[in-house]
């Protein structure tokens, strides 16, 4: 067999065909993983086959930071009927419907996407200490959206200081606030903040711990008529909201690790045409 050329691959998520580099400006639902996507994608035109860049090439095992205790091996969950029973990211808690990474020995699950969220990063309003991803951490408040963090959700924290922060608030932009005698501009956290305007239905602007914020991606609290499966996880299936904040986060956190970027702040710069 010939070798295939540059840019395309063979996955055995599409068998049939190979599958090809391509960028676009369209969305675009990811037959892999099944979370949305856009710009660059694995394409297969004859059948309209889309897998997101990272899950064309991911590994089939896998050695993370989320779950440094065993290797993670990529599994393809495919329908199996109604009856099946339903599996979540341990990250983001948002379903699973296709690729997932998981470990056999304590069921942990991972979407792809999510493995790809960065370890470190530096912040605005933390500049003395870089923050990490964590979970199944002490409980606390989110400085940027004032959600609870619960002691089983994953945020950036600084653990020495107690800072956390949402996932999906790291890329919020914070207020300048005034500079030092060095030139060195600090921060506050926004002012008016709405989660309206961030695509957010139920942010309610209270510290009542009965609202906590819908950053929190594993809140337990929502309004009465979004209740599902007795107080279990609200869960948006994979194109849903989580899903596309999870592309974006993957996206702009990647480009903050090469860039060296310092979260909370105007960022436009790094994504000019």
């Amino acid at each position: 067999m010939s070798p295939l050329p540059r840019n395309t691959i063979q996955h055995f998520t599409h068998p049939k065909h190979s599958l090809t580099l391509f960028d676009s400006t369209t969305k675009y639902s990811c037959d892999g993983c099944k979370i949305l996507g856009i710009g660059k994608r694995y394409h297969c035109a004859e059948c309209d086959f889309d897998l997101h860049e990272y899950c064309g090439t991911c590994p089939m095992k896998l050695s993370s930071f989320l779950h440094p205790y065993h290797s993670l091996k990529l599994v393809n969950r495919k329908p199996q009927g109604e009856r099946r029973l339903d599996r979540f990211c341990n990250v983001c808690c948002d379903s699973i419907e296709g690729l997932f990474y998981r470990c056999e020995v304590c069921e942990f699950d991972v979407h792809p996407l999510c493995t790809q969220l960065p370890e470190t990063l530096r912040h605005a309003l933390h500049q003395v200490h870089p923050l990490r991803l964590l979970g199944s951490t002490e409980s606390g408040t989110c400085v940027i959206c004032r959600g609870a963090c619960n002691a089983s959700s994953w945020r950036y924290r600084c653990i020495p200081c107690g800072f956390d922060i949402h996932i999906d608030c790291v890329t919020i932009q914070c207020e300048k606030k005034t500079t030092t005698d060095r030139g060195i501009p600090t921060y506050v956290p926004p002012s008016g903040f709405d989660g309206y305007a961030h695509g957010i239905p139920y942010y309610h602007p209270t510290n009542n711990p009965y609202y906590p914020s819908p950053f929190n991606m594993h809140h337990n609290y929502m309004p009465q008529s979004q209740h599902q499966n007795h107080g279990q996880v609200q869960t948006h299936h994979g194109g849903g909201r989580i899903g596309q904040v999870m592309f974006g986060l993957v996206k702009t956190l990647g480009t903050g690790v090469v860039s060296n970027m310092i979260f909370g702040t105007d960022l436009s710069s790094f994504f000019a045409a």
